[in-house]
């Protein structure tokens, strides 16, 4: 018998799945050994085939040998041959099926199985809804347009910008909606620029006219706030966050229970109808629960503003706040099994723009749950 073991069976193989086999001959050469045919003709059997992976499947071969030795009083000699008449069946056995389920796979149509769907990161688009009620859809194409009193404004490679030609005292509004499964970024007339997150709305003058710039916003932003004597006021329906000059997130959707303010860099205030100003400096951030409950703390920022620059950061978060947050991100709803695993902390990053497969598979390997995707659902199970 040939050494190769994988070659033995890829001749069997052939001559099993091809009527006219050019190894027919060289086959006939190597059933001369006895037992060889004789595993040949049950292999040729398709019954005989079936039932034997359908014992291997919970076969033990330390085992059986051993209950063999037990019951038959053999010589060394012929134990060492029918362990290696039964491995080579096997061996035998287990590469044919592979080669014959490779070789049948080839002819029918190959279907994924449900959980190795990829889901794709978001993607830059919005709806820009103009002074006169127009909306425009913005995606992947360049715009030029011309706003109320000389104000232009562009769009270019996912960059919205406005720029003032001349004085104006009328305040006009425009308002920027980001979908779920999307992001935008865009300069404002002063030379801000704000980062807007998935399933977010920002409502802002296209040109600021008084004492202070104001925006409104619903849903989640970064902002670089350009710096002059005018205080800049970021409202939300937790409160207001006022600064003259700073960088800082927000992140303050309707639909949860808390708004976070995180500074980077300067100092800002965070004002409620129930509170006093609170000031928070460089690696502080105010929570504000819908309750009225204001705490001021001490975080990695890089926990709550690292989506910006292409990065989720997660430390001893709940399972449950993390996909809430991919949820929007990636488009997609997400459905516990087991209400218990939403409380399972996880601490890691994930780049944003990988599918969110490279999450689901890190989250498998913890051997703590598993998932299943169907359509835009991910199930995520004991």
């Amino acid at each position: 018998m040939k050494e190769n073991i994988h070659e033995d069976a890829s001749i069997i193989k052939d001559s099993l799945l091809k009527d006219n086999s050019d190894e027919r001959q060289e086959l006939e050469q190597w059933l001369e050994e006895k037992h060889l045919k004789e595993i040949y003709r049950e292999l040729e059997k398709p019954a005989f085939l079936k039932e034997q992976f359908d014992k291997y499947s919970n076969y033990s071969g330390k085992r059986g040998f051993k209950r063999f030795q037990r019951s038959v009083g053999c010589r060394r000699r012929t134990l060492v041959f029918a362990r290696w008449m039964a491995s080579t069946a096997a061996v035998l056995m287990i590469a044919l099926g592979i080669m014959i389920g490779i070789e049948n796979t080839r002819k029918k149509e190959v279907i994924p199985p449900v959980a190795s769907r990829i889901i794709p990161a978001g993607i830059k688009k919005a709806e820009l809804i103009l002074a006169n009620g127009q909306v425009i859809e913005i995606d992947k194409d360049t715009l030029d347009i011309q706003e109320k009193n000389g104000v232009n404004i562009a769009y270019r490679e996912g960059s919205l910008s406005y720029e003032q030609k001349e004085q104006t005292q009328e305040l006009v509004y425009n308002e920027l909606k980001v979908p779920v499964g999307g992001e935008c970024f865009i300069t404002l007339a002063d030379g801000t620029r704000v980062w807007l997150n998935a399933g977010t709305k920002l409502r802002y003058p296209i040109a600021f006219v008084g004492e202070r710039r104001e925006v409104f916003l619903e849903g989640e932003a970064y902002f670089e706030v350009t710096k002059e004597n005018r205080t800049f006021i970021v409202n939300t329906s937790f409160g207001d966050v006022c600064v003259l000059g700073t960088e800082f997130g927000v992140t303050a959707y309707s639909s949860d229970p808390v708004c976070y303010t995180t500074l980077v860099q300067g100092k800002v205030s965070f004002t409620t109808e129930k509170s006093h100003p609170i000031v928070i400096t460089p690696g502080e951030q105010v929570t504000t629960s819908k309750s009225g409950i204001v705490e001021k703390r001490s975080v990695d920022v890089e926990e709550y503003v690292g989506w910006k620059d292409g990065l989720y950061v997660f430390k001893e978060k709940r399972l449950g706040e993390i996909m809430k947050t991919l949820e929007r991100w990636y488009g997609i709803s997400v459905f516990f099994r087991q209400a218990a695993l939403q409380d399972i902390p996880f601490t890691g990053n994930l780049k944003r723009y990988d599918n969110i497969n490279v999450f689901l598979d890190a989250l498998t390997r913890t051997g703590d749950l598993a998932y299943q995707i169907n359509g835009n659902c991910v199930i995520l199970f004991k």
